[in-house]
């Protein structure tokens, strides 16, 4: 069978980060599913199904979906999809509320060219999305009984969350690696229970005495993360090749390691320093350390393999990124993903995913350089990615092939944004590790 799935990968840069003032503000409510959903607090109605007009009232009697953005206007594929979506649920028992902050000076031009349906919220000052108990933005299901189901991420699953909220199979129950297969066979689809928070500085701190030591270990749980401050540094549940590709800024393709270490084996990893270091001593002791506890050592050399190569059209280029001016509320964050489709059962694709041709791409959303498009998709994929386009500044990479069938990923690709990709050899610099 033909598994489809969409790996997202998140990145946020938020002023306050490692502080407990989320982008909304100090959180002293905390609200979850079943809890009766709070107000919608705002200042201006910027557009309105019709001539409605919005008062609390209509937070009941029909599914209502609150997508929280205080920056619109660098959210294009995020604003494509929800008007698809609101189309999709036209007519249907369901109403749609944007509330963003940007500052207008942005924010108002952009939406002359890109209007929004549904419920369009101006709230400056983050209200609604600090009564929600919010740190970072997400996006809400409220019932029609006016109580909260669940937060979560993504536009893109707002569909297949409201089909599953209308059927009753929706649960904030995370399933382990040993329910793993009943949970995709009965079809229940997973919202979280409460919003995301922002990383504490001694979130995921190992407790050890301070050294300079690397701890290894076997992994004894499920739970799979990389976290850090200024004097700790721990990777959790990371097979050997996912930490070196952490510890060297390498893809694993990219890397030859003995045959007896290259066995899947999940560790935790863990640095917990006497005193603040830079991230670059850090990654300099980790790796020494992991050398050590392995008994292995590494050396580069270039080999001729074969490759994905990326070029550009010069006449034709991915739209460049626009600089973030506005004033909004937080500071900057985005969400990058790629879809993909595999054969084999759900439950083994996400067992383990093995590396994959290009042709089982079936939509990207990048934002950033030529170069990083070519490493997020090289960390999927069954061969290293080169970048020949010449490409610099940073671009939205973001389409998606159409439905149906036929993955006509790659000829968008071309006919979109102006880019190739074709299999061909190239000399790569490997990261070899071998026994000492």
């Amino acid at each position: 069978m033909i598994a489809r799935f969409l790996l997202p990968l998140l990145s946020f840069a938020v002023v306050g980060a490692f502080s407990q003032i989320g982008v909304y503000g100090p959180v002293t409510a905390h609200f979850k599913a079943g809890d009766l959903a709070p107000d919608i607090t705002f200042v201006e109605t910027l557009n309105a199904p019709a001539s409605a007009s919005w008062s609390q009232p209509n937070l009941s009697g029909q599914l209502t979906v609150l997508a929280f953005f205080p920056d619109t206007s660098h959210n294009l594929q995020s604003v494509a999809l929800w008007n698809a979506v609101v189309e999709k649920f036209a007519g249907k028992p369901v109403q749609f509320a944007w509330i963003t902050g940007e500052n207008k000076s942005t924010l108002l031009p952009w939406l002359t060219q890109h209007p929004i349906q549904g419920w369009v919220f101006y709230d400056p000052e983050g209200r609604t999305g600090n009564a929600y108990g919010m740190e970072l933005p997400a996006n809400v299901i409220v019932g029609a009984d006016g109580r909260i189901v669940g937060f979560y991420d993504s536009v893109m699953e707002t569909g297949d969350l409201l089909g599953a909220v209308q059927g009753g199979r929706i649960t904030t129950t995370r399933p382990a690696k040993a329910t793993l297969k009943a949970f995709i066979e009965s079809r229940l689809v997973l919202i979280d229970a409460e919003p995301r928070r922002m990383p504490r500085p001694d979130d995921h701190k190992p407790h050890f005495p301070p050294s300079y030591t690397l701890h290894i270990s076997p992994s004894q749980g499920e739970e799979r993360g990389n976290f850090g401050a200024d004097d700790f540094w721990a990777l959790q549940g990371y097979t050997l090749k996912d930490a070196i590709d952490a510890l060297y800024d390498i893809n694993p393709i990219r890397v030859d390691l003995p045959a007896s270490l290259d066995n899947n084996r999940h560790y935790d990893f863990a640095l917990v320093l006497p005193e603040p270091e830079g991230r670059e001593k850090m990654k300099d002791r980790a790796r020494q350390g992991l050398q050590d506890y392995f008994h292995i050592t590494a050396r580069r050399e270039n080999r001729l393999v074969d490759v994905y190569v990326v070029t550009v059209e010069q006449s034709r280029k991915p739209p460049a990124i626009k600089p973030r001016t506005h004033e909004g509320i937080g500071g900057s964050f985005g969400s990058f993903s790629i879809g993909f489709e595999t054969a084999g059962a759900p439950d083994e694709a996400m067992e383990g995913m093995k590396p994959l041709t290009i042709r089982a791409i079936r939509s990207v959303s990048i934002d950033g350089t030529a170069d990083e498009f070519c490493h997020t998709l090289e960390a999927q994929l069954d061969r290293p990615v080169v970048n020949e386009t010449n490409l610099e500044g940073k671009y939205e990479f973001r389409l998606e092939s159409r439905e149906g069938p036929e993955n006509d990923f790659l000829e968008r690709l071309h006919d979109r944004l102006g880019l190739v990709i074709t299999p061909a050899p190239r000399q790569i610099e490997t990261l070899v590790f071998e026994p000492r």
